[in-house]
C-alpha cells in the first residue's frame, strides 16, 4: 500500500495506517533533523512533535503534494522553531567517530578533520542551500520535493543545490 493509499485509509478510521506512516518515515525523517540539529536527544523529540502534528493535521492535508513533502515542511518548520529557540552549534564530536577504524590512527585523524571541514563549510552556506544540498545528497529526494518541502521552483532549487556545491568547493580548494 502507497503512502496516498494509507492517507486514506487513516481518514476512514484506521489508526493502523498512520501507524505505518510513521514506520516507513520515522527514520529518515528523525535522520534529516539530526543532520540540521546534531544532537540525537532534540532529533527524537523534534520528529516525535512532526508526527503528533502529521496525526492531528492529516484531515486537513490536501494530498496536493507527497505525504513525504508534506511531512518534510512540517519537520522544518519545527526544526526552524526549534533553532530559533538556542544558539546553532558545530561540534566535531560525531564526525571523529565515523573515521575507519581500520585506518591508521594519523589516517584516521586527518580525515576526521576533512569531515570536520567539510562539515564547517556546509553550516555556512545560507540557509536555503545548505537545505537543500542536505536534502539531496543525504535523502536522495528530487528538485520538485525539495521545492515543495523549502517552498520555491524545481529550477530554484537545482539553483541552490549548484551554488552550494560551486561554493563549498571554493571553499575546501582555499583551505588546501
Amino acid at each position: 500500500m502507497n503512502d496516498e493509499a494509507l492517507v486514506r485509509a487513516f481518514r476512514n478510521g484506521s489508526d493502523e495506517a498512520f501507524t505505518e506512516l510513521v514506520r516507513r518515515h520515522s527514520r529518515p525523517l528523525t535522520t534529516m533533523i539530526l543532520r540540521i540539529t546534531r544532537d540525537e536527544e532534540e532529533a527524537k523529540d523534534i520528529s516525535q512533535t512532526v508526527f503528533m502534528k502529521a496525526y492531528t493535521g492529516l484531515s486537513r492535508f490536501i494530498m496536493a503534494s507527497s505525504f513525504k513533502t508534506w511531512l518534510y515542511s512540517i519537520a522544518l518548520n519545527a526544526v526552524r522553531d526549534h533553532l530559533r529557540r538556542r544558539r546553532p552549534q558545530i561540534s566535531s564530536e560525531d564526525v571523529e567517530g565515523l573515521a575507519d577504524h581500520a585506518a591508521s590512527t594519523g589516517e584516521r585523524l586527518d580525515r576526521a578533520r576533512m569531515l570536520k571541514r567539510v562539515r564547517e563549510a556546509i553550516e555556512d552556506l545560507p540557509r536555503k542551500q545548505r537545505l537543500t544540498l542536505e536534502m539531496r545528497i543525504y535523502e536522495g529526494m528530487e528538485y520538485s520535493r525539495i521545492a515543495a518541502s523549502l517552498g520555491g521552483t524545481a529550477g530554484g532549487a537545482r539553483a541552490n543545490f549548484f551554488h552550494a556545491v560551486k561554493a563549498l568547493r571554493q571553499r575546501l580548494g582555499e583551505e588546501e
